[in-house]
């Protein structure tokens, strides 16, 4: 089991410091989070929003891959629909060759109906753009001309260098929490990336998906992504990052109603919260919730918010020092 720090850069109003500092302090915190032993540093991206989300995925990743020498870098997720796949293919290969090797990407499809208006993208086309954007990707990161004739763009003759470190290109992850989430990551040979809580016959769906289009089921990993929060005294951390976590959650489920028929259901206090889905304890209980959830469904790798929504650095490192000192070597080996 491998566990990895994953940041959105959210710097929410309520909360709001300079962008540099932000960006400066999370560089770092994922340099020292590579020398304390975590496996991966993750980022994921979203457009027009009034708090800063990670709009620009690529150049962050790139300055990581000059802060960094051995950790995994990664997005969790790029949204596939918003990316001209010729473009994402240099920028990927371009950040892979950058960090020796050391690029995986997790595309996920989107839903934020704002996103899609103000991007020109059709929402209901958000499968088979991610869809067709791979298959173009994977063309290109072979160096060899190729042309390309499909739903949504065309090519003739086009030749895409550099390409990347890794052979044949960086791995693929697909996320999302639905059975044609699941299938859809198996049809297409990605590794899958849901959320931590999905009902456990997606995961079936996913290995049988892979099964049926040819792929080996065993070559390929799960990665989820629950809340994870260490502390010495479990309630003292619950009274201090509570309202971090009600904004976060308020605000992705504000994303998923907004245009649809039925209002969002938000938490009007911290103690709405559905607090059985947060792993938020003492070393030992986190370690001891990351083994129920491997019981629940076996899993290759587990990455968690390293700073929630405008959570200070320093209780932001504090929870992930004792993560370090106390959760890793539980699994280690």
């Amino acid at each position: 089991m491998r566990f990895g720090v994953w940041y959105d850069l959210r710097n929410p109003p309520r909360w709001h410091r300079p962008y540099a500092e932000l960006y400066r302090e999370a560089l770092d915190q994922i340099a020292w989070a590579e020398s304390a032993g975590f496996d991966a540093a993750l980022v994921s991206e979203h457009h027009v929003t009034d708090e800063g989300y990670l709009p620009s995925v690529f150049p962050f990743l790139a300055a990581l891959a000059v802060r960094t020498t051995t950790i995994r870098l990664g997005s969790a997720v790029l949204l596939a629909p918003f990316h001209h796949p010729i473009r994402l293919a240099e920028d990927s290969a371009f950040v892979d060759q950058l960090s020796g090797g050391r690029l995986e990407l997790g595309l996920g499809l989107g839903y934020r109906r704002d996103e899609f208006r103000a991007l020109g993208v059709l929402r209901a086309e958000r499968g088979t753009h991610t869809e067709e954007l791979i298959e173009v990707a994977r063309r290109a990161w072979t160096g060899e001309p190729f042309s390309h004739r499909g739903a949504h763009w065309s090519f003739e003759d086009v030749t895409v260098t550099p390409t990347p470190f890794q052979p044949g290109g960086p791995p693929l992850w697909l996320g999302g929490g639905t059975a044609k989430a699941a299938e859809r990551a198996g049809r297409l040979g990605c590794h899958f990336m849901p959320d931590a809580y999905i009902p456990v016959e997606h995961y079936a769906t996913y290995r049988q998906a892979l099964a049926e289009a040819g792929h080996d089921p065993a070559a390929f990993e799960v990665a989820i992504n629950p809340t994870v929060f260490v502390a010495e005294d479990p309630e003292r951390a619950w009274a201090e990052i509570g309202e971090h976590l009600r904004y976060q959650y308020n605000r992705y489920r504000e994303w998923f109603a907004a245009g649809g028929e039925t209002p969002a259901k938000t938490a009007a206090s911290r103690d709405e919260l559905p607090r059985e889905r947060y792993l938020i304890g003492t070393p030992e209980q986190v370690s001891a919730g990351i083994e129920a959830l491997y019981t629940r469904q076996p899993f290759d790798r587990l990455f968690f918010w390293a700073r929630l929504p405008g959570l200070s650095l320093e209780a932001s490192q504090r929870s992930l020092e004792l993560f370090a000192e106390r959760v890793l070597p539980h699994f280690a080996g």
